[in-house]
Protein backbone atom coordinates (compact mmCIF):
# COMPACT_ATOMS: atom_id res chain seq x y z
CA UNK A 1 0.00 0.00 0.00
CA UNK A 2 1.01 3.64 -0.31
CA UNK A 3 2.52 5.64 -3.27
CA UNK A 4 4.60 4.10 -5.79
CA UNK A 5 6.19 7.54 -6.72
CA UNK A 6 6.35 10.18 -4.62
CA UNK A 7 7.62 13.24 -6.29
CA UNK A 8 10.66 15.73 -4.85
CA UNK A 9 9.59 18.93 -4.40
CA UNK A 10 11.35 21.72 -2.92
CA UNK A 11 8.28 24.34 -3.00
CA UNK A 12 4.75 23.10 -2.22
CA UNK A 13 2.86 25.92 -3.26
CA UNK A 14 0.17 25.42 -5.66
CA UNK A 15 2.06 26.91 -8.66
CA UNK A 16 4.77 24.98 -8.58
CA UNK A 17 3.14 21.68 -8.37
CA UNK A 18 0.91 22.56 -10.98
CA UNK A 19 3.50 23.00 -13.38
CA UNK A 20 5.28 19.55 -12.15
CA UNK A 21 1.92 17.88 -12.69
CA UNK A 22 1.73 19.86 -16.50
CA UNK A 23 5.08 18.14 -17.06
CA UNK A 24 4.26 14.57 -15.79
CA UNK A 25 0.89 15.02 -18.28
CA UNK A 26 2.97 16.05 -21.18
CA UNK A 27 4.94 13.08 -20.75
CA UNK A 28 1.67 11.40 -22.20
CA UNK A 29 1.75 8.88 -18.66
CA UNK A 30 1.11 5.44 -18.53
CA UNK A 31 -2.91 4.59 -18.26
CA UNK A 32 -4.14 3.80 -15.83
CA UNK A 33 -2.66 6.01 -13.36
CA UNK A 34 -3.44 7.64 -10.21
CA UNK A 35 -1.86 11.17 -9.94
CA UNK A 36 -2.61 12.62 -5.60
CA UNK A 37 -1.48 16.61 -5.66
CA UNK A 38 -1.62 18.15 -2.47
CA UNK A 39 -0.59 21.99 -1.93
CA UNK A 40 0.18 24.15 0.56
CA UNK A 41 -2.54 26.29 -0.25
CA UNK A 42 -4.95 27.43 1.56
CA UNK A 43 -3.24 27.36 4.68
CA UNK A 44 -1.40 30.38 6.78
CA UNK A 45 -0.32 32.22 6.58
CA UNK A 46 -1.96 33.89 3.51
CA UNK A 47 -0.82 35.95 0.56
CA UNK A 48 -1.66 39.37 0.90
CA UNK A 49 -4.41 41.29 -0.92
CA UNK A 50 -4.73 44.92 -1.32
CA UNK A 51 -7.51 46.30 -1.01
CA UNK A 52 -10.23 44.17 0.47
CA UNK A 53 -12.81 44.32 -2.70
CA UNK A 54 -15.59 46.00 -1.66
CA UNK A 55 -18.22 43.39 -2.36
CA UNK A 56 -16.45 41.13 0.27
CA UNK A 57 -18.93 38.42 1.90
CA UNK A 58 -18.04 37.19 5.27
CA UNK A 59 -18.93 33.94 7.04
CA UNK A 60 -21.70 34.74 9.20
CA UNK A 61 -20.14 33.56 12.60
CA UNK A 62 -17.24 36.25 12.05
CA UNK A 63 -17.89 39.66 13.00
CA UNK A 64 -17.71 42.37 10.58
CA UNK A 65 -14.37 44.53 11.51
CA UNK A 66 -11.34 45.42 9.11
CA UNK A 67 -9.35 42.89 10.17
CA UNK A 68 -11.20 40.48 9.64
CA UNK A 69 -12.27 41.44 6.28
CA UNK A 70 -8.46 41.39 5.26
CA UNK A 71 -7.82 38.04 7.08
CA UNK A 72 -11.06 36.61 4.61
CA UNK A 73 -9.66 38.32 1.62
CA UNK A 74 -6.32 37.09 1.74
CA UNK A 75 -7.79 34.10 2.01
CA UNK A 76 -10.08 34.69 -1.05
CA UNK A 77 -6.70 35.39 -2.17
CA UNK A 78 -5.11 32.18 -1.81
CA UNK A 79 -8.14 29.93 -3.24
CA UNK A 80 -7.70 32.31 -6.16
CA UNK A 81 -4.29 30.92 -6.74
CA UNK A 82 -5.48 27.19 -6.27
CA UNK A 83 -8.05 28.07 -8.94
CA UNK A 84 -5.73 29.07 -11.11
CA UNK A 85 -3.52 26.06 -10.42
CA UNK A 86 -6.68 23.58 -11.05
CA UNK A 87 -6.87 24.89 -14.15
CA UNK A 88 -3.68 24.52 -15.39
CA UNK A 89 -4.18 20.22 -14.44
CA UNK A 90 -7.50 20.59 -16.07
CA UNK A 91 -6.24 22.82 -19.30
CA UNK A 92 -3.12 19.73 -19.40
CA UNK A 93 -5.77 16.99 -19.02
CA UNK A 94 -7.89 18.00 -22.08
CA UNK A 95 -4.54 18.88 -24.19
CA UNK A 96 -3.35 15.35 -23.56
CA UNK A 97 -7.00 14.19 -24.45
CA UNK A 98 -7.36 12.75 -21.07
CA UNK A 99 -9.89 14.46 -19.30
CA UNK A 100 -13.20 12.80 -20.29
CA UNK A 101 -11.45 9.77 -19.41
CA UNK A 102 -10.57 10.60 -15.48
CA UNK A 103 -11.89 10.99 -12.27
CA UNK A 104 -11.00 14.06 -11.02
CA UNK A 105 -11.61 14.86 -6.95
CA UNK A 106 -10.88 18.14 -5.42
CA UNK A 107 -11.61 18.07 -1.32
CA UNK A 108 -9.89 19.77 1.46
CA UNK A 109 -9.44 17.80 4.99
CA UNK A 110 -11.32 20.73 6.86
CA UNK A 111 -13.23 24.05 7.22
CA UNK A 112 -11.15 27.16 7.44
CA UNK A 113 -8.34 28.49 9.89
CA UNK A 114 -10.79 31.40 11.44
CA UNK A 115 -11.93 31.34 15.19
CA UNK A 116 -15.13 29.15 15.31
CA UNK A 117 -14.02 26.37 12.51
CA UNK A 118 -11.09 24.92 11.55
CA UNK A 119 -9.85 22.57 15.34
CA UNK A 120 -13.56 22.35 16.07
CA UNK A 121 -16.41 20.31 15.54
CA UNK A 122 -18.79 23.34 14.68
CA UNK A 123 -20.08 23.11 11.27
CA UNK A 124 -17.71 25.72 10.09
CA UNK A 125 -15.11 23.33 10.80
CA UNK A 126 -15.89 20.07 9.32
CA UNK A 127 -17.03 21.33 6.32
CA UNK A 128 -15.06 20.95 3.54
CA UNK A 129 -14.63 21.00 -0.39
CA UNK A 130 -15.85 17.87 -2.69
CA UNK A 131 -15.72 18.70 -6.04
CA UNK A 132 -16.25 15.54 -8.90
CA UNK A 133 -16.09 15.40 -12.91
CA UNK A 134 -15.98 12.23 -14.80
CA UNK A 135 -17.71 9.62 -16.58
CA UNK A 136 -21.00 8.63 -14.45
CA UNK A 137 -21.59 12.49 -13.24
CA UNK A 138 -23.98 15.00 -15.33
CA UNK A 139 -22.47 18.23 -14.81
CA UNK A 140 -23.85 21.61 -13.02
CA UNK A 141 -25.49 20.10 -9.92
CA UNK A 142 -24.53 21.22 -6.34
CA UNK A 143 -26.02 18.34 -3.59
CA UNK A 144 -26.73 19.15 -0.32
CA UNK A 145 -27.31 15.95 1.34
CA UNK A 146 -24.42 14.92 4.08
CA UNK A 147 -21.64 13.35 2.93
CA UNK A 148 -18.32 12.39 4.36
CA UNK A 149 -14.28 11.79 2.92
CA UNK A 150 -15.03 8.10 3.97
CA UNK A 151 -17.57 8.09 0.87
CA UNK A 152 -14.79 8.67 -1.33
CA UNK A 153 -12.88 5.09 -2.10
CA UNK A 154 -16.47 3.17 -2.23
CA UNK A 155 -16.88 5.60 -5.37
CA UNK A 156 -13.93 5.02 -6.52
CA UNK A 157 -14.34 1.56 -6.45
CA UNK A 158 -17.45 1.26 -8.13
CA UNK A 159 -16.36 3.22 -11.14
CA UNK A 160 -13.48 1.40 -11.61
CA UNK A 161 -16.10 -1.40 -10.99
CA UNK A 162 -13.39 -3.38 -8.17
CA UNK A 163 -15.09 -4.75 -4.79
CA UNK A 164 -15.06 -2.39 -2.32
CA UNK A 165 -13.55 -3.82 0.89
CA UNK A 166 -15.64 -5.44 3.51
CA UNK A 167 -15.24 -3.34 6.31
CA UNK A 168 -16.04 0.43 5.11
CA UNK A 169 -18.49 2.56 6.53
CA UNK A 170 -18.47 5.02 3.82
CA UNK A 171 -20.87 4.23 0.78
CA UNK A 172 -20.70 5.48 -2.78
CA UNK A 173 -21.87 8.39 -4.04
CA UNK A 174 -22.81 7.26 -7.48
CA UNK A 175 -26.10 6.41 -6.47
CA UNK A 176 -26.73 10.28 -5.30
CA UNK A 177 -25.09 11.45 -8.02
CA UNK A 178 -27.54 9.92 -10.05
CA UNK A 179 -30.18 10.74 -8.39
CA UNK A 180 -31.56 7.57 -7.56
CA UNK A 181 -31.66 8.10 -3.87
CA UNK A 182 -32.10 11.58 -1.58
CA UNK A 183 -29.70 10.93 1.34
CA UNK A 184 -26.64 8.25 2.22
CA UNK A 185 -26.23 9.06 5.10
CA UNK A 186 -29.06 9.38 7.98
CA UNK A 187 -26.10 10.77 10.38
CA UNK A 188 -22.12 11.21 10.02
CA UNK A 189 -19.78 11.28 13.11
CA UNK A 190 -16.81 13.51 13.40
CA UNK A 191 -13.73 13.71 15.97
CA UNK A 192 -10.62 15.62 17.16
CA UNK A 193 -7.94 14.19 19.25
CA UNK A 194 -5.17 16.75 18.68
CA UNK A 195 -4.39 19.69 16.46
CA UNK A 196 -1.18 21.61 18.01
CA UNK A 197 -3.02 20.85 21.33
CA UNK A 198 -4.72 18.14 22.74
CA UNK A 199 -8.34 18.66 22.69
CA UNK A 200 -10.58 15.44 22.80
CA UNK A 201 -13.95 15.78 21.46
CA UNK A 202 -16.48 13.45 19.73
CA UNK A 203 -19.73 14.54 18.15
CA UNK A 204 -22.47 13.45 15.81
CA UNK A 205 -24.61 15.58 13.00
CA UNK A 206 -27.78 14.41 11.98
CA UNK A 207 -29.88 16.44 9.22
CA UNK A 208 -31.25 18.81 12.16
CA UNK A 209 -29.74 18.29 15.61
CA UNK A 210 -25.97 18.13 16.25
CA UNK A 211 -24.79 16.53 19.58
CA UNK A 212 -21.26 17.13 20.61
CA UNK A 213 -19.27 16.13 23.90
CA UNK A 214 -15.81 17.27 25.19
CA UNK A 215 -13.83 14.98 27.12
CA UNK A 216 -11.65 17.46 28.59
CA UNK A 217 -12.16 20.91 30.23
CA UNK A 218 -11.25 22.93 27.65
CA UNK A 219 -12.59 26.86 26.99
CA UNK A 220 -15.10 27.22 23.53
CA UNK A 221 -11.77 27.95 21.72
CA UNK A 222 -8.69 26.88 22.16
CA UNK A 223 -6.42 29.50 21.42
CA UNK A 224 -3.22 27.10 20.51
CA UNK A 225 -5.62 25.13 17.77
CA UNK A 226 -6.88 28.35 16.55
CA UNK A 227 -4.09 29.55 13.26
CA UNK A 228 -2.86 33.05 14.05
CA UNK A 229 -3.87 35.43 12.19
CA UNK A 230 -5.74 38.98 11.97
CA UNK A 231 -8.90 37.18 13.05
CA UNK A 232 -7.77 35.81 16.07
CA UNK A 233 -5.93 38.85 17.13
CA UNK A 234 -9.05 40.76 16.63
CA UNK A 235 -10.94 38.51 19.27
CA UNK A 236 -8.21 38.54 21.49
CA UNK A 237 -8.51 42.39 21.76
CA UNK A 238 -12.41 42.48 21.61
CA UNK A 239 -13.85 39.40 22.90
CA UNK A 240 -11.39 37.47 24.88
CA UNK A 241 -13.49 35.60 26.89
CA UNK A 242 -14.35 33.06 24.01
CA UNK A 243 -10.51 31.52 24.79
CA UNK A 244 -11.89 31.71 28.60
CA UNK A 245 -15.10 30.73 28.78
CA UNK A 246 -15.32 26.81 30.08
CA UNK A 247 -17.42 24.59 27.30
CA UNK A 248 -20.04 22.59 28.71
CA UNK A 249 -19.27 18.69 28.39
CA UNK A 250 -22.32 18.27 26.38
CA UNK A 251 -23.49 20.55 22.80
CA UNK A 252 -26.45 19.99 21.81
CA UNK A 253 -27.69 22.14 18.61
CA UNK A 254 -30.82 22.51 16.52
CA UNK A 255 -29.39 23.25 12.97
CA UNK A 256 -32.77 24.31 11.63
CA UNK A 257 -33.34 27.05 13.51
CA UNK A 258 -30.12 27.73 14.98
CA UNK A 259 -27.48 27.21 12.11
CA UNK A 260 -24.74 29.20 13.34
CA UNK A 261 -24.69 27.30 16.77
CA UNK A 262 -24.71 29.73 19.14
CA UNK A 263 -27.84 27.94 21.72
CA UNK A 264 -26.72 25.03 23.49
CA UNK A 265 -30.15 22.88 24.42
CA UNK A 266 -27.96 19.92 26.36
CA UNK A 267 -29.93 21.65 29.34
CA UNK A 268 -33.04 22.15 27.85
CA UNK A 269 -35.93 19.47 29.50
CA UNK A 270 -37.99 19.61 26.19
CA UNK A 271 -34.98 18.60 24.43
CA UNK A 272 -34.16 15.63 26.66
CA UNK A 273 -35.27 12.58 24.58
CA UNK A 274 -33.17 14.22 21.44
CA UNK A 275 -29.83 14.48 24.12
CA UNK A 276 -30.07 11.04 25.24
CA UNK A 277 -30.77 9.28 21.93
CA UNK A 278 -27.50 11.45 20.29
CA UNK A 279 -25.70 10.56 23.07
CA UNK A 280 -26.49 6.96 22.97
CA UNK A 281 -25.98 7.34 19.58
CA UNK A 282 -21.99 8.62 20.12
CA UNK A 283 -21.39 6.18 22.91
CA UNK A 284 -21.89 2.85 20.76
CA UNK A 285 -20.01 4.22 17.65
CA UNK A 286 -16.95 4.78 20.37
CA UNK A 287 -17.36 1.39 20.85
CA UNK A 288 -17.58 0.06 17.85
CA UNK A 289 -14.90 1.69 16.91
CA UNK A 290 -12.75 1.09 20.13
CA UNK A 291 -12.06 4.49 20.50
CA UNK A 292 -9.15 5.02 22.84
CA UNK A 293 -10.75 7.67 24.99
CA UNK A 294 -12.89 5.06 26.17
CA UNK A 295 -9.77 4.36 28.34
CA UNK A 296 -8.86 7.68 29.38
CA UNK A 297 -5.94 10.45 27.89
CA UNK A 298 -4.93 9.53 24.94
CA UNK A 299 -1.48 9.46 24.06
CA UNK A 300 0.59 11.96 21.18
CA UNK A 301 2.00 9.63 19.17
CA UNK A 302 6.00 9.34 20.29
CA UNK A 303 8.21 12.19 18.98
CA UNK A 304 5.48 14.35 18.29
CA UNK A 305 5.30 17.63 20.13
CA UNK A 306 1.93 18.95 21.70
CA UNK A 307 1.55 22.85 22.71
CA UNK A 308 -0.14 23.01 26.23
CA UNK A 309 -3.33 23.95 26.43
CA UNK A 310 -2.77 27.68 28.15
CA UNK A 311 -0.50 28.88 25.77
CA UNK A 312 -1.43 31.51 23.09
CA UNK A 313 0.03 30.07 19.55
CA UNK A 314 0.05 26.94 17.61
CA UNK A 315 4.06 27.70 17.29
CA UNK A 316 4.37 27.71 20.74
CA UNK A 317 5.27 23.59 20.56
CA UNK A 318 7.42 22.23 23.43
CA UNK A 319 10.18 19.53 22.95
CA UNK A 320 9.63 18.02 26.18
CA UNK A 321 7.79 14.03 27.63
CA UNK A 322 3.96 15.70 27.15
CA UNK A 323 2.37 15.86 30.80
CA UNK A 324 -1.16 15.69 30.42
CA UNK A 325 -2.09 15.81 34.03
CA UNK A 326 -0.48 19.65 34.24
CA UNK A 327 -2.29 20.71 30.88
CA UNK A 328 -5.91 21.04 32.13
CA UNK A 329 -7.51 24.36 32.82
Amino acid sequence: MGYQTVHPVRDNTCDHLASAVVDFLCRNPPQPFFLSIGSFETHRPYPQASPPPAGLRLPPYLPDAPEVRQDIADLQESVRRVDQAVGQVVTALQKAHLWENTLFLYTTDHGIAFPGAKATLFDPGIEIALLLHGAGFAGGKRIEAMVSNIDVLPTLCELADVPPPGDLDGKSLVPLVQGKVKQLHPHLYVEQTYHAAYDPVRGVRTEQFKYIRSFARRPFWLPPNVDDGYTKDWYRQHRPEVFREPRPAELLYDLRSDPLERENLATHPEYAPVLARLRAMLERWMRDTEDPLLRGHVAPPEGAQVTPSRMWSPNERVTDRYDPAADEW
